[in-house]
């Protein structure tokens, strides 16, 4: 597809260091070159740093630069775009693809997801203007969006462009000569992995098994190509998928029909080993990630450490992060419960109920230490995957699992919520509410105060989507349970009652009953004053946020004694807040 002066062709990512000097010195002439003569040479430029920065991205020490080379072709293609032909457009849309790519393997994911939307974008139009070949680059465009949406928690609309890009994948495969096989087997791979984080392991399987069927198709019709076998790309990804459908079937329980695909792991890398040892590096590096390993006759094996009780490891690992994050070290306990969450997955592949209880508590404590050390996509990852491992398992031991689930959905509302998405925050919120009634009900003694906490963030998720009146309704039951409970233990209860008065607070501003503002303000504030040390959990900013416009709103409506009182506590929270990852 042409989009630029060059060969037509697109520039190859990742290639040897000879090629990435030759193609430096050629972006260092067009430099030159372009700043005498613009109009014939600006279009040069930015196919040389398009293709120098596809090159750039197959070296890991230079993928920050590759951003920065694969940046400036975008922008110099976007002052191409507006003489509305078809090439600088196209320009653009391979560029900002790659940069999304690059910015993804960096971790910058919130970036990666505007560029790869943006891509998304530009590929649509450019298919509309019936450009040859677009098609499939739209394909690829969107599962790369649908990957950045689900590492920053955008799981259902992740699955949406996945789903999109499978069906253009199907269409474009050729039946007669098999061309597109290979590129519909990856996207379905790519669902099905979707699809199994969201915990729907019976379409993922299906998904899957699709995915495995294609790549034998494939390797079948290579077989009697002219060009011959398989690359050992192409090889990699087979085992990959056959990898994941054999762990789903695991974690289904169906043991003996994931033998075969294990088998069908051990033979694809014993034709990877023969033909390129180097390659068998990603291969090996996901089995190790999974909790595999390679035996000494080349078959995978499920690692076990002699000796060691793998839920032992777990509950160890946990308490030893949860400490960590109590002494304010939260970005050292994250890695410790990334840790355990490893382990956590091996546990409940096994297809045990107390490995999958493992998993989810362990998941439900990683999303709440990354949300104190400020890694919000990350921590709403976590809590989503409790949520729904609990939520699968719970008929299967309710007692076990029902407290969890209410303390993982009201986690998840939380998560949501911070990452501006104050609507689908109301339901997981509403149902931890729900369950720990139930909870309550049963064991007053040890539910209440969850219960109270959970109406307390209820009633801030229904004020964030403007149900001002159910919040206002929702608060005062919360403040009503936590004064009883903080006659019955002031120094376990106060910090709730002080997150419950100071929202009491805002509740009634915002139904403007100004009024009844001051109490509930001055209860708060004179609390706050016995205030000695603040957990990483408390939300201490948002407390403090909170009276600091009650003081403005106080102060606006003429209480300035209580208006006065609220901003100097506002501020002295914030001066006693701990800083993430101390």
């Amino acid at each position: 597809m042409p989009y630029g002066d060059g060969d037509g062709e697109t520039p190859e990512t990742g290639a040897g260091t000879d090629a990435t000097g030759e193609a430096e010195r050629t972006v260092a002439s067009l430099r030159r070159a372009a700043a005498a003569d613009p109009g014939r040479r600006l279009p040069e430029l930015a196919y040389a740093l398009l293709a120098l920065g596809s090159l750039l991205t197959g070296d890991p020490e230079r993928h920050e630069e590759s951003i920065g080379v694969l940046g400036e072709a975008a922008r110099i293609y976007r002052g191409l775009a507006g003489d509305g032909t078809d090439p600088p457009l196209v320009g653009l849309a391979v560029a900002s693809q790659r940069q999304a790519l690059a910015l993804g393997v960096v971790g910058r994911r919130e970036e990666a997801r505007a560029v790869a939307r943006e891509a998304v974008g530009l590929w649509r139009g450019i298919v509309e203007r019936h450009v040859e070949g677009a098609r499939p680059e739209l394909a690829g465009a969107l599962v790369n969006l649908g990957n950045q949406l689900a590492e920053t928690g955008h799981h259902h609309e992740a699955l949406d462009r996945i789903t999109e890009a499978v069906e253009i994948r199907r269409s474009l495969v050729d039946p007669a000569s098999g061309a597109g096989r290979r590129e519909l087997a990856s996207a379905l791979g790519d669902l099905g992995i979707k699809l199994g984080e969201m915990g729907r392991r019976t379409e993922a399987l299906d998904a899957l098994r699709a995915a495995v069927g294609t790549y034998r198709e494939s390797g079948a019709a290579g077989r009697g190509r002219a060009a011959g076998a398989r690359g050992t790309g192409e090889l990699a990804e087979h085992a990959a998928v056959s990898f994941a459908t054999a762990r789903t079937l695991t974690g289904l329980g169906r043991t003996g029909e994931a033998r075969p695909y294990f088998e069908e792991v051990a033979a694809l890398r014993a034709e990877i080993t023969a033909r390129e040892p180097r390659a068998v590096a990603f291969l090996d590096h996901l089995l190790t990630g999974h909790g595999y390993r390679v035996t000494r006759h080349g078959g995978i094996q499920r690692e076990r450490a002699e000796g060691v009780d793998p839920l032992g490891e777990l509950d160890r690992l946990n308490a030893h992060g949860l400490a960590l994050a109590d002494s304010g070290r939260v970005d050292l306990a994250a890695e410790t419960l990334a840790e355990a969450a490893a382990l956590g997955r091996s546990a409940a592949a096994d297809g045990g109920t107390a490995g999958v209880v493992a998993l989810a508590r362990t998941l439900h404590h990683l999303g709440l230490v990354r949300a104190w050390g400020g890694r919000r996509e990350e921590a709403l990852e976590a809590a989503d995957e409790a949520v729904h491992l609990c939520r699968r398992h719970l008929f299967t031991t309710p007692d076990t699992l029902r407290p969890l689930l209410a303390e993982a959905a009201d986690s998840l509302g939380s998560r949501l919520a911070v990452l501006g998405r104050h609507s689908d925050a109301v339901a997981p919120a509403t149902e931890a509410v729900a369950l720990y009634r139930q909870l309550a009900h049963t064991e007053p003694e040890t539910y209440e105060g969850e219960l109270a906490r959970a109406l307390n963030n209820l009633g801030i998720r229904l004020t964030d989507s403007d149900r001002h009146e159910e919040a206002l309704a929702v608060t005062e039951q919360a403040v009503d349970l936590q004064r009883r409970l903080h006659r019955r233990d002031p120094e376990e209860h106060f910090e709730g009652l002080v997150h419950a008065l100071s929202n009491l607070a805002l509740r009634l501003a915002r139904v403007d009953r100004s009024e009844k503002v001051v109490r509930p303000t001055a209860e708060a504030v004179r609390l706050l004053g016995s205030l000695d040390r603040i957990h990483p959990s408390n939300d201490v900013a948002a407390l403090a946020d909170s009276l600091a416009w009650l003081a403005w709103y106080l102060g606006k409506r003429g209480h300035r004694e209580a208006a006065g009182n609220a901003a100097r506590a506002a501020e002295a929270l914030r001066r006693r807040a701990p800083k993430p990852g101390r």
